[in-house]
């Protein structure tokens, strides 16, 4: 059996919001979860249910209470901060709700800015960013500047950085909260091709139900609790 690219088993998150009173928030409540290289695995919930949460500790933005998760074989719970920081780099990639482009630079340097932190040359850099904002059909627009591109377009440029350094996984917060219907449905073409012609891991937490259904599979965040839902 093939290994999975991403594993976690026993997943707690408890946030303490008393030190005195020792009260806390209980987010997650023992996760476990296997995602094989090439699939779609979306994360359904009510807002506030610990979908997002979940999200940052699978992809090493933040760590659990209690538990572990490896990355094909490397438990990133027992990692410094500063491995995993750069592990993150060349490991994973991230699209969230709002772009994050930084406003004063181009949509092609946004883009080559994580390749060049990861060592690439400027050349090798600029080679590679023209290269994705290609393929996310944004090619017309590598001088302009995210304040001047429309929400869908950022979101495209986001996607291009995201994979930039070739990620093993593409971890993604409501990608599309923040687009139109129209913008919406573009981005999740955009996302299914690049799963379909790339064979690119996404981890996508929506709250898109249709956009959800067409993932490989499909899990529900309830009571702290991961719930897989019928395909």
């Amino acid at each position: 059996m093939t290994s999975p690219i991403l594993r976690c088993s026993n997943i707690h998150k408890h946030f303490t919001l008393d030190q005195k009173a020792q009260s806390g928030l209980h987010v997650l409540l023992g996760i476990d979860l296997r995602v094989n290289a090439g699939e779609i695995v979306s994360i359904v919930g009510a807002s506030g249910s610990g979908k997002s949460t979940l999200l940052h500790i699978l992809s090493g933005l933040d760590r659990p209470t209690e538990g572990e998760v490896y990355w094909q074989e490397k438990n990133i719970v027992t990692v410094s901060d500063d491995a995993l920081a750069r592990l993150r780099g060349s490991t994973v990639g991230f699209v969230f709700q709002f772009h994050h482009l930084l406003p004063e630079f181009t949509a092609l340097e946004n883009v080559m800015i994580p390749i060049m932190i990861h060592r690439g040359t400027k050349s090798e850099a600029e080679r590679r960013a023209k290269e994705l904002l290609s393929r996310v059909g944004v090619s017309k627009r590598l001088e302009h500047k995210p304040s001047e591109l429309s929400g869908g377009e950022q979101q495209r440029v986001a996607v291009a950085r995201a994979l930039a350094n070739n990620p093993k996984i593409v971890f993604a917060d409501e990608p599309t909260g923040n687009l139109d219907s129209v913008s919406s449905r573009q981005l999740h073409e955009l996302l299914w091709e690049l799963n379909r012609l790339e064979n690119q891991t996404f981890i996508i937490v929506t709250h898109n139900e249709q956009f959800a259904e067409r993932s490989h599979r499909v899990f529900r965040m309830l009571d702290g609790k991961l719930h897989a839902l019928d395909s």
